[in-house]
């Protein structure tokens, strides 16, 4: 009877531990399946970064670009525009200048052709 009571006590113990290489079994599947979804998971983060960095990359090159294109306009602004632009505005202010005396003598010389005007008529007239 010893001997049955062994038997059945080795035979639970060797369902226990068929039990547990079932578990540990599925465990390291677990665990494969984990790895393989986290280095799938952060291949895919490293794919993104690289994308990004490459966009930085190109943005920055654009950028210089623009900055380049645009001193040069800004250096061509100043040497060639400016000066056409102030001749401009000096010629500008001579023409008002020249339209305000013009309007001056003109008003002049009709007030004064206003006066000889009123003179001769009153002279016409008689008047001393």
């Amino acid at each position: 009877m010893a001997d049955d009571t062994r038997q059945r006590d080795i035979g639970r113990i060797e369902g226990r531990l068929d039990g547990l290489d079932d578990k540990l079994d599925s465990i390291e599947r677990l665990l494969k399946e984990q790895n393989v979804a986290s280095s799938e998971s952060r291949k895919a983060l490293y794919e993104r970064v690289g994308a990004i960095e490459t966009d930085i990359k190109i943005g920055a090159g654009i950028d210089a670009q623009v900055r380049a294109r645009l001193d040069s306009f800004d250096e061509r602004l100043i040497k060639d525009v400016m000066p056409t632009i102030n001749e401009v505005q000096r010629w500008k202010v001579a023409g008002v200048t020249v339209i305000a005396m013009a309007g001056f003598a003109g008003a002049g010389i009709a007030w004064f052709a206003n006066w000889a005007w009123d003179v001769i008529v009153s002279k016409w007239n008689g008047a001393p």
